[in-house]
């Protein structure tokens, strides 16, 4: 987001900060309005990352797979629910976190709160990947591969709580790392899990498995975080890209000592571009500096930002110049 488009970074972060408050001003309760607003795609992975956490809880408690068949009822029966909530506008209204617990079925989507049709066939298809994501998990080799390892040896994201499991400092910032799932092998090895929603065939090299590409680099932060602060010796750390519209093909990597200086310097230069626009650089106190740090532009993409009312439609009195 920084790098495509610095004002809507600055929308999303800084200005939308405090908007749940009844008595913040009224610029930010409406970017914290709009920041909360999701697409078809991102709400795909929501719902598949949420309900795998459900099914590796199942084996956990049940020590088997469930069927497909449980799953997939599950899985359309939240997926209904939480589509009825975003199209009647529901999260207007009610919280999406109460009594410290995420309420699962609460959704904003986009094209909802702008009131723009969605294409019969393109919410069709997004629930048949759903499904399709579903049932790469339930019959991948990585899945039958936890199910005989311990489950205590376990991390599952606790999506209902809404929290990062792992936070830790690092030169002075507080970093947030949001792991999928972890697990401890037989044979002691340390298995970072990043369920990943978009089909690997379909990506370019560079932002799929490729040696500079995303999701490497992604996970190589996480194993930053299992070698550095966890303590875990590099020869026994695994990072692991499952894409579950593949049928859950896995690409491994490995960390050397030559990439733990490679992703502490990715650390440490995020830390240092983000930074930039705080007055003084000052973390601690992290407030944004002047606006015209954070520029209007045209890329292209502006007709499906989330923040398009405050700052693009000429009707919204109340838009930002």
């Amino acid at each position: 987001m920084f790098d495509s488009c610095l004002r809507r970074y600055y929308f999303h972060y800084y200005l939308s900060w405090g908007g749940w408050e009844r008595q913040a001003p009224r610029i930010a309760r409406e970017a914290f309005r709009l920041k909360r607003l999701i697409s078809l795609p991102l709400w795909r992975g929501q719902l598949v990352h949420y309900i795998t956490t459900k099914v590796l809880a199942s084996m956990r408690a049940k020590g088997r797979i469930p069927s497909f068949e449980d799953v997939s009822r599950y899985t359309l029966e939240r997926f209904e629910t939480q589509l009825e909530f975003s199209s009647s506008k529901r999260y207007l209204t009610e919280p999406k976190k109460k009594g410290g617990r995420l309420n699962i079925d609460w959704l904003a989507l986009f094209e909802h709160e702008y009131d723009r049709p969605i294409p019969p066939e393109k919410l069709q298809k997004t629930k048949d990947e759903c499904l399709t994501a579903m049932k790469g998990l339930l019959e991948s080799d990585i899945l039958a591969a936890i199910a005989e390892t311990d489950p205590d040896g376990w991390a599952i994201e606790n999506i209902d709580l809404a929290e990062f499991a792992q936070v830790f400092d690092f030169d002075g910032a507080k970093v947030f790392a949001k792991t999928d799932f972890m697990y401890r092998d037989s044979d002691g090895s340390f298995n970072i899990v990043d369920w990943k929603t978009f089909s690997a065939k379909n990506r370019p090299q560079e932002s799929a498995g490729g040696q500079d590409g995303k999701a490497r680099v992604q996970l190589g932060v996480y194993g930053y975080y299992a070698a550095s602060i966890l303590g875990e010796p590099l020869e026994r750390i695994r990072l692991l890209e499952v894409n579950l519209l593949d049928g859950g093909a896995t690409i491994r990597y490995s960390i050397s000592n030559e990439n733990l200086e490679e992703f502490y310097r990715h650390i440490r230069g995020g830390i240092d571009k983000l930074s930039s626009v705080l007055i003084n650089s000052d973390i601690s106190r992290n407030e944004a500096a002047l606006s015209d740090l954070f520029p209007k532009i045209d890329n292209g993409l502006c007709r499906y930002c989330n923040f398009y009312r405050i700052c693009r439609d000429e009707n919204n009195p109340d838009r930002l110049p």
